[in-house]
């Protein structure tokens, strides 16, 4: 290393609050922190002063999107080099984007998810390519992407040296990936996945701790998440209602006589989403069957026709389960193609039902209109009712199976325009799906009991089953 590096105090430089962090030399280094846990800054510092001490060893930084490079990992790099004082000895250029040491020539490769080829193709001239930096990973949903990253440090490295892919994010859903593949792992030596907050910042001023403390009494939940680093979507979840913990239960055999329900929104460049229904007597819903039109990136559909798609409805639905009424989206009532002389064209709607009709399943009627009230009905259903004692019973259920509804409803953020609304160019199509339901059954909170044995249910939920985190 650098005996301008040595001369200098990293502590001071760097603060406390990440040691464990800055030494870890296994494959996979985890953050997730809130706004000013100085992640970024951190781990900036931590490339410059890895590369100054191996020199061998090269680092790829990734972005979903290239364009954001510039204004994000490229400045704090910059910001860290001069941190440390070593401007001299490094070099910056923008096309392509590179640092270089220039005692020997290693290399910092900024890249962009976006473009496949250029990312799979990085070589470097000298030494190897030993580390990764993916910064906002909570932006890359798709967890193919990651696996193409992940992918891109392989091979062998010189003795002493070691091979690691640094995650930072922001707080975001329980349902993205990296909580399940990194946090919900214990004893994994090649695994750190660790949370940071503002409260590790040491180099905050009096206005930006108060700024903190205003938005935990104002407002709560968006604290949890911008201020303590908790999951969640900051400042902006839409059904701030929905808990893991609370909606999302192991799947078990449902009740022949409970009510079901089959809905659907429909896509074919964006994905369809198809859900089966069951409603106990007490009108507590569990939504326990899937069908979504996944292409292999997050809103983007598979292409298939809607004869393609009513087929694996068929397959995916019993020839004896009773569906009671099958809703799908109005707008699919609309005529497609050029209607001559004899107005022969169809809907989208006619298309599928055909192929229910033939096969003897329930065929779709349109759903009731009303995107916004249909929203409220599907947060009361999430909210449930409270006891006495102060414990939450949800009025709707995900089964764990449902991974892409699981994966999209908490996500969901509010529309820019008009609060009363979702936006509608996120992943949307499990919550339409399941409004179109929620449209149909509105939910009172306090309803009388029908007569009925008790023994095996308990409020119509299986007295076996209980709260599940996906």
């Amino acid at each position: 290393m650098s005996s301008s590096i040595r001369k200098l105090s990293l502590k001071k430089i760097v603060g406390g609050g990440y040691t464990a962090f800055w030494r870890f030399e296994g494959r996979y280094r985890v953050v997730k922190g809130s706004r000013a846990s100085k992640k970024s800054a951190t781990i900036a510092l931590n490339i410059i002063t890895r590369m100054m001490k191996y020199p061998l060893a090269n680092t790829l930084v990734v972005r979903k999107t290239g364009n954001t490079l510039y204004n994000s990992c490229f400045q704090q790099l910059k910001w860290a080099i001069h941190r440390l004082g070593v401007d001299s000895l490094w070099k910056t250029k923008v096309n392509p984007m590179e640092i270089i040491y220039i005692p020997t020539g290693q290399k910092i490769i900024l890249r962009g998810l976006d473009d496949p080829y250029k990312l799979t193709s990085v070589t470097v001239d000298i030494g190897v390519l030993c580390w990764v930096w993916l910064e906002e990973c909570s932006e890359i949903d798709d967890e193919e992407a990651f696996n193409r990253v992940d992918e891109s440090i392989r091979g062998a490295v010189p003795p002493g040296y070691f091979k690691q892919i640094t995650i930072s994010m922001n707080p975001w859903s329980s349902a993205h990936f990296v909580k399940r593949r990194f946090f919900d792992i214990v004893d994994d030596p090649d695994i750190l996945a660790i949370t940071t907050n503002y409260l590790c910042n040491e180099f905050l001023d009096e206005a930006d701790k108060r700024m903190f403390e205003r938005m935990k009494r104002d407002d709560p939940d968006r604290y949890k998440v911008a201020g303590l680093g908790d999951w969640g979507i900051d400042g902006g979840q839409f059904f701030k209602q929905w808990r893991d913990s609370l909606h999302v239960i192991k799947p078990f055999k449902i009740p022949t006589n409970w009510t079901k329900w089959r809905v659907m929104d429909w896509g074919s460049s964006r994905p369809y989403a198809c859900y089966w229904i069951a409603v106990d007597y007490d009108g507590n819903a569990y939504v326990y069957r899937e069908l979504y039109g996944y292409g292999g990136k997050p809103n983007v559909g598979t292409g298939e026709t809607t004869v393609e798609v009513a087929k694996k409805i068929i397959e995916s639905e019993p020839i004896d389960e009773e569906i009671y009424k099958a809703v799908l989206d109005s707008a699919c009532w609309a005529k497609i193609g050029v209607a001559g002389k004899d107005d022969t064209s169809v809907s989208i709607a006619d298309q599928i039902n055909d192929v229910l009709y033939n096969a003897n399943r329930e065929r779709f009627s349109p759903c009731k209109k009303g995107r916004e009230h249909g929203a409220e009905e599907f947060r009361r259903r999430l909210e449930g009712t409270f006891d006495k004692n102060g414990n939450q019973k949800p009025a709707i259920y995900f089964f764990s199976n449902c991974v892409h509804a699981i994966r999209t409803i908490p996500m969901l953020t509010f529309d820019e325009h008009d609060p009363e609304k979702y936006d509608t160019k996120g992943e949307d199509h499990s919550a339409d799906a399941t409004i179109y339901f929620c449209l149909e059954n509105p939910y009172a909170s306090e309803r009388p009991l029908p007569p009925r044995k008790e023994s095996k249910y308990n409020g119509g939920l299986p007295t076996d089953t209980t709260g599940w985190s996906a």
